[in-house]
């Protein structure tokens, strides 16, 4: 009894420091597991985070949009009209094709009303507009022109039309008309013998068509009227 009372003390002692010892090794395994963790979670939001070039569109195409067009019953139906044809080959339009601002305005119904004018682009083209364009803005552009007699005598009823007006008011359109391609488009009248065909005119108002001429694809459609 005496020696067991003699060792209790030691025996609790080191029993003792043998608990903290396995407390604090299974302790620090756990944190260090936990910031294994988290280090791995952030990376991995940090992986998902990022954008892949294969789900970017690269510049110059535009797959999914052209694919779409191809394959739409508007662009099958066009497949022999000789306007839509024409327009396509005109290299005037392949140009502006690329151009954001062109393609907006070719979506505009203002704009489709206007293109079937001939009073439209006979003052668009003129020497009188090109002048008229020098102004800073659309009401100071109506002024010029409802000034000038000649633009009195031959435009007056066009020059009133609100399609016209609203047109004046895009910078956008204000840009183009100074723009040799597209002026040169107007007076080719490509455009405007296509924009009489119902089904070209739905189809420039469907977004797939914008993006896939943005991405360069009037050449590609060129290329699948011929098979």
């Amino acid at each position: 009894m005496t020696s067991l009372r003699k060792w209790r003390f030691p025996i609790l002692i080191g029993s003792g420091l043998i608990a903290a010892g396995v407390l604090v090794y299974f302790s620090s395994n756990h944190i260090s597991t936990d910031k294994t963790q988290g280090a791995i979670g952030k990376r991995d939001v940090y992986r998902d985070g990022q954008v892949n070039s294969a789900d970017v569109a690269q510049p110059g195409s535009a797959p999914v949009a052209t694919q779409a067009i191809l394959e739409s019953s508007e662009f099958k139906s066009l497949a022999k009209d000789p306007a839509f044809q024409k327009l396509l080959a005109d290299p005037a339009f392949e140009n502006l094709s690329r151009q954001a601002g062109f393609v907006s305005l070719l979506s505009d119904l203002n704009f489709h009303e206007m293109v079937l004018r001939k009073d439209f682009t006979e003052l668009v083209t003129s020497d009188l507009f090109a002048r008229a364009l020098s102004q800073s803005n659309q009401q100071n552009i109506m002024h010029f022109l409802s000034s000038d007699l000649n633009v009195q005598r031959s435009y007056s009823e066009l020059i009133h039309l609100s399609a016209f007006n609203n047109l004046l008011e895009h910078r956008t359109f204000r840009e183009l008309a100074a723009n040799s391609a597209f002026l040169g488009l107007l007076r080719s009248n490509e455009l405007s013998r296509a924009l009489t065909v119902r089904t070209f005119s739905d189809l420039t108002l469907r977004s797939e068509f914008g993006a896939s001429l943005l991405s360069g694809s009037a050449q590609q459609m060129r290329a699948e009227l011929r098979r």
